[in-house]
């Protein structure tokens, strides 16, 4: 398989003509990629890859701050509507606080 080097550094590179740089619109180029990759482009959209990659940002411990700024929302509250996090991953945050999930080390921290 051929790879194309992109000098513009941006996957959907604008056409001739262009200001920026990449597409504004790039539904169709999307498709496209997602079908390649030999995946259903009705199931996986650019916003469920928006979701995707906060969800693993958020996972791998990445700071909500630089999340955002990465993600571009102008809130910490949006950026929580994109993470899904789910028990495994809260039973390991509780973890790193030394209760484990038992709690067995809650009624000395109540004392």
């Amino acid at each position: 398989m051929e790879t194309q080097k992109v000098s513009t550094g941006y996957v959907f590179k604008g056409g001739p003509g262009s200001k920026t740089g990449y597409r504004h619109t790039f539904r169709k180029a999307f498709a496209r990629a997602v079908e390649k990759a030999g995946l259903d482009p009705k199931a996986i959209t650019p916003h469920v890859m928006r979701h995707t990659a906060i969800t693993r940002l958020v996972k791998a411990g990445v700071d909500l701050p630089t999340v955002q700024r990465v993600s571009g929302h102008k809130t910490i509250s949006m950026v929580l509507r994109y993470a899904h996090v789910d028990g495994l991953h809260v039973d390991n945050a509780v973890n790193h606080l030394g209760f484990g999930v038992t709690g067995s080390k809650l009624g000395a921290a109540s004392g």
